[in-house]
């Protein structure tokens, strides 16, 4: 990711910190989370910037859903 997009990056794992684990993986960030992160934080996010972290949290989840997919391979080997 570009320098500038760096604060991006920031405001994705501060949404992550406060995701509860779900029983089958990650929890998707909901637009409700996401409004109160904006309110408590101050921070004002652009459309735009709605789907840069929307994008990527769908990666995030699906990478670690993959992972844990991998690891229940292996152990039942």
């Amino acid at each position: 990711m570009p320098e500038h997009g760096a604060f991006i990056w920031d405001w994705f794992w501060e949404l992550r910190q406060s995701q509860p684990p779900g029983f089958s993986g990650p929890v998707p960030i909901s637009n409700l989370e996401l409004q109160a992160w904006c309110k408590l934080s101050g921070n004002i996010v652009t459309r735009e910037e709605v789907g840069i972290l929307r994008a990527m949290d769908v990666r995030f989840c699906s990478e670690i859903e993959k992972e844990s997919e991998a690891i229940r391979v292996r152990e039942a080997d």
